[in-house]
């Protein structure tokens, strides 16, 4: 019989030592903490997103609405309107008459009006305390085109920022 003889002061190890499981712990609260930032990232992004989407929807609106009053956009009615300002919808909605190019851009420019700054409803975009959600239509009277924007806050970091998005139209 042969016995296998060990050298002094070596020992046969089994299990796991407290380092290697502190070492596993740290690894993994790493690994849950970068897990945790990409979900509040993505979040954000999907935040961002949506807003943006709302913005596009306000301009591709307003867009059409101009289209489809190709009269108002020439006599000037949607000339330089910034969101904000009183608005009011004309009587000829609330009843049969026709509505007359001017009646109608006041209508549409109430109605966007109304997606920012409505007091019952909760506005397509947020503001912050220095920056407020609005939309505007300005006129550049050299080339004749039109550009329409929103602009809105969102938070980063602590940070306020202001976003914007642009469209141009050219009647």
């Amino acid at each position: 019989m042969h016995m296998k003889q060990t050298q002094p002061g070596k020992h046969k190890q089994s299990g796991l030592g407290l380092i290697e499981v502190l070492i596993a712990v740290i690894v993994l609260s790493v690994g849950f903490l970068a897990a945790a930032k990409m979900q509040i990232e993505g979040m954000r992004y999907s935040q961002n997103a949506y807003f943006l989407s709302q913005a596009n929807f306000m301009l591709r609106d307003m867009t059409d609405r101009m289209r489809a009053n190709r009269d108002g956009v020439l006599d000037g009615h949607y000339d330089n309107f910034i969101t904000g300002s009183e608005t009011s919808q004309p009587a000829c909605y609330a009843s049969s008459t026709r509505c007359t190019p001017a009646q109608i851009a006041n209508s549409d420019l109430h109605h966007w009006n109304q997606l920012l700054h409505a007091a019952d409803s909760k506005p397509l975009l947020p503001s912050l305390d220095d920056i407020e959600a609005r939309g505007q239509i300005l006129l550049n009277a050299a080339t004749g085109v039109y550009e329409l924007s929103v602009k809105w806050g969102e938070t980063y970091k602590g940070n306020n920022e202001e976003q914007s998005l642009i469209v141009l139209l050219t009647p």
